[in-house]
């Protein structure tokens, strides 16, 4: 008989934890979501054109997967630290990626060439800036990372963050000149 009582017990104790993290993530999702609509509608009036957009926003998958993969890699819990991460995430990649379209976009208005010299243009002009604020990102995040999973919600928001930065810069070099290069010459072949 006093065993029941305690098995009963720890599985209430877990179903609470299970609900509580499930709450967690739907907030979470929401605030994602709400996030990316933000970006969608303030790009789309920036560049006048709803197709900037989703390349600009098809970056931020990549980030993500940066930041679960070294939550995985290291056995790190994703909790707050986790969604602060996933938000700041969304900011800093969005933010390199709006300015490399944006001057891409100012590129080709003002030198009236193609749009795959105007992106190589914007990207020679804007990688150095872009690469030096990740780089300091992840340098300023660096002592949040000594004192370990005791330093509460700081060093999942640093692994996080630093996990997501290394490979948003894959995101940044590789993906976007891909996709923006891709979608201007689909629209090139649909107007011709």
């Amino acid at each position: 008989g006093v065993f029941k009582p305690r098995a009963a017990d720890a599985i209430h104790k877990e179903v609470r934890y299970a609900n509580k993290v499930f709450e967690g993530f739907l907030i979470g999702k929401i605030i994602d979501s709400t996030i990316i609509a933000i970006i969608f509608f303030i790009t789309s009036i920036l560049f006048n054109s709803l197709r900037l957009p989703f390349i600009i926003i098809g970056i931020i998958p990549i980030s993500y997967i940066g930041l679960f993969l070294t939550f995985y890699l290291f056995g790190i819990n994703f909790d707050q630290g986790g969604f602060a991460a996933l938000v700041l995430l969304c900011g800093i990649t969005v933010n390199a990626n709006i300015y490399i379209v944006n001057e891409s976009v100012k590129q080709k208005n003002l030198h009236k060439c193609s749009s795959h010299e105007a992106f190589m243009q914007a990207f020679t002009i804007k990688i150095v800036p872009i690469m030096l604020t990740i780089l300091s990102t992840i340098l300023g995040f660096i002592p949040f990372l000594i004192g370990g999973a005791k330093e509460g919600i700081w060093f999942p928001l640093a692994a996080g963050t630093i996990g997501g930065l290394v490979f948003s810069i894959i995101g940044i070099t590789i993906f976007l000149p891909i996709l923006y290069i891709r979608d201007k010459r689909r629209i090139r072949r649909q107007t011709a």
